[in-house]
């Protein structure tokens, strides 16, 4: 423990001395005029984004629950409406003076991304000198400042223990039912969530939706035949319809989802702790059912539907030597299907957390496909299909994947930032 004390100690130090080194920020020239309340909480949210995008995986997504949570803190530390998520700086005593929001946003999330070396750095040094220099109070921007940069740091020192970096799998004996790393995987498999623990969920076991069918089951041969028959990049009995709709889900950026959210946003006329806190719910939702996933992905380390119809190991009665899938399965185990955990969150936090109760649209990024559905259930129905339509998932697969997604964001949202 003191080692890790004494890095996150001398990194501390480091943020300390980047941010004393911003002297258009503690006596800006010139302000710009104040924007509408909710501006800067949605400025941060596409700065935040753009900025972590080559972070990949759990760390990105462990650094933005930090920043996230770190700027709800901090802004909920000067009009407490919700419960913190602990360790967070106390609340703002009364009669005091009151802290700048904006300024406090800002220094929570740079602080906690600022040793990112990954991250855009150039980046969110403009964001936080511009959204500083645009509060007019001097004191009010140092104490804002002063707080959002102690949120971060109570976070990163309670988050010091997290490992990231790479962890090789355990070794397996190949068999019928055993996940191996494909032949066409361009980078040996990892396993990152191996030293983070949840921000949130009180157990990962309690999510566990029990294992696969077992090879040879009727359930099991019924999943195969379905992904052979509607899954394969050849010769498949698809729709032109589920066609489109697995290489939507397919593809895409990362900014697709806050680009569907940010106008919601808007309309609901929300403050800047509303938003944050809903921005902080989100990335809680997101790594946890990450972490989730994984840790039962490595549980069961369950083969992908090319091995049990096209690798050497698959039953007579299942094979086809030349089948691929539409497209190429990750490099990771069939079961539970992430993608379907992450239906299953939006199908819980669109209608509860974004208040998205009626019909849906979602513009692809990187197609410019639009797709809409009546509502949350109807794309996450759609999400799951996908996956076997896309050859990547076996049905049961996807229908565990989706139960734990929705488990996930439900524990979460029942319990956690609640209304004091």
């Amino acid at each position: 423990m003191r080692h890790l004390l004494a890095r996150f100690l001398a990194a501390a130090t480091a943020v300390a001395c980047l941010l004393g080194a911003l002297p258009a920020a503690a006596q800006p020239a010139s302000a710009p005029a104040a924007a509408s309340a909710p501006a800067p909480a949605l400025e941060w949210l596409a700065t935040t984004e753009q900025a972590t995008a080559k972070l990949s995986g759990l760390r990105g997504d462990r650094a933005r629950a930090i920043a996230w949570l770190a700027a709800f803190n901090a802004v909920n530390a000067i009009e407490p409406r919700y419960r913190e998520y602990a360790p967070a700086p106390p609340p703002v005593a009364a009669g005091t003076l009151r802290p700048s929001a904006d300024a406090a946003l800002a220094a929570a999330i740079y602080t906690a991304l600022a040793l990112e070396t990954d991250a855009d750095q150039a980046l969110l040094l403009r964001r936080y000198r511009e959204s500083l220099a645009a509060v007019k109070s001097a004191a009010e921007r140092d104490a804002g400042a002063t707080l959002g940069q102690q949120a971060a740091l109570m976070l990163l020192l309670a988050r010091a223990g997290d490992r990231t970096g790479r962890v090789e799998p355990p070794p397996v004996t190949p068999g019928p039912g055993v996940f191996t790393t494909p032949s066409y995987a361009r980078m040996p498999r990892s396993i990152a969530i191996i030293g983070i623990a949840p921000f949130a969920v009180r157990s990962v076991t309690a999510f566990d939706p029990g294992p696969p069918p077992a090879v040879g089951s009727a359930a099991a041969s019924r999943d195969i035949a379905e992904v052979r028959t509607l899954g394969s990049s050849t010769g498949s009995t698809r729709s032109g319809e589920q066609t489109a709709a697995a290489l939507f889900w397919n593809s895409g950026e990362p900014s697709d989802f806050s680009s569907m959210v940010r106008p919601v946003l808007e309309a609901r006329k929300l403050d800047t702790l509303d938003i944050v806190r809903i921005l902080a719910l989100d990335a809680l939702i997101n790594i946890d059912g990450n972490i989730v996933t994984s840790v039962l992905k490595e549980r069961y380390a369950h083969w992908r539907p090319e091995a049990a119809i096209a690798g050497p190991y698959a039953a007579a009665a299942d094979a086809a030597k030349d089948w691929q899938g539409l497209v190429r399965s990750p490099n990771s185990p069939d079961y539970p299907s992430g993608a379907a955990t992450a239906a299953g969150v939006l199908e819980i936090e669109l209608p509860r957390l974004f208040a998205m109760n009626g019909p849906i649209e979602w513009r692809n990024g990187q197609t410019g496909q639009l797709r809409r559905w009546p509502d949350a259930a109807a794309m996450a129905e759609e999400m799951c299909g996908s996956r076997v339509w896309a050859g990547a998932h076996f049905r049961g697969s996807v229908e565990a994947g989706r139960r734990v997604g929705r488990q996930v964001a439900a524990e979460i949202l029942d319990r956690q930032l609640l209304s004091r």
